[in-house]
């Protein structure tokens, strides 16, 4: 069985990173959840950049719209 790769999210765009590893179940150490890309250093800046590029409108923004994305991210989660 193949499990699903997961990339990383870096300013809109899902980013392949060098290389990915394999996320365990802890309960069932045979149970591959999926293989998620790690970065590298250059993808780690360029996510910072985002970030930071991104806070000024996030910080002043209504305070329900960041309640109401942080609820959906968990949930994502």
């Amino acid at each position: 069985m193949t499990t699903q790769k997961h990339d990383n999210l870096i300013n809109g765009q899902w980013i392949a990173g060098a290389k990915y590893a394999p996320n365990i179940n802890p309960s069932n150490m045979a149970d591959v959840i999926g293989d998620y890309t790690q970065a590298d250093a250059a993808q780690l800046d360029a996510a910072v950049k985002a970030a930071q590029a991104a806070f000024p409108a996030w910080s002043t923004g209504n305070i329900q719209a960041r309640a109401d994305a942080l609820d959906k991210i968990g949930t994502e989660i």
